[in-house]
């Protein structure tokens, strides 16, 4: 009988007219392998196409998901969402893995007066040897 042992690695940003960064180095010495992205919401977000935030994380300089904006088009976020966020086309093979020490980095982005935001972004990793 296998194990499957998952570990969610999370950020939690949070500003008002301002931009936040956030890195996160793995430290297993296993391998993880991002199985799942998601973002959750504690403050509401209008959406506008002026004033907007834009959501992004990358694991060893590659895109994690596509940036979620919120423009009109990209919607509001809205206190308690859970957003299920699709792995980008190019998060296949090698590229999902992280090893020791590797990287993971968040941001949000502003645009015009950006909104203020609160929200964490996680990602949930297998662990394998």
């Amino acid at each position: 009988m296998s194990t499957m042992i998952r570990t969610i690695q999370s950020v939690t940003m949070s500003g008002s007219n301002s931009t936040a960064a956030a890195a996160m180095a793995w430290p297993y010495d296993e391998t993880g392998v991002l199985q799942s992205a998601r973002i959750l919401v504690q403050k509401a977000v209008a959406a506008d196409n002026s004033d907007y935030i834009t959501i992004s994380a990358t694991q060893n300089s590659t895109a994690i998901f596509a940036a979620r904006a919120t423009t009109v088009a990209g919607g509001a976020l809205l206190v308690g969402d859970t957003l299920a966020m699709t792995l980008g086309t190019t998060m296949i093979g090698e590229k999902l893995e992280l090893k020791k020490g590797e990287e993971v980095t968040f941001a949000v982005a502003e645009n015009g007066t950006g909104p203020a935001f609160e929200l964490s972004i996680e990602l949930v990793y297998k662990l394998v040897n």
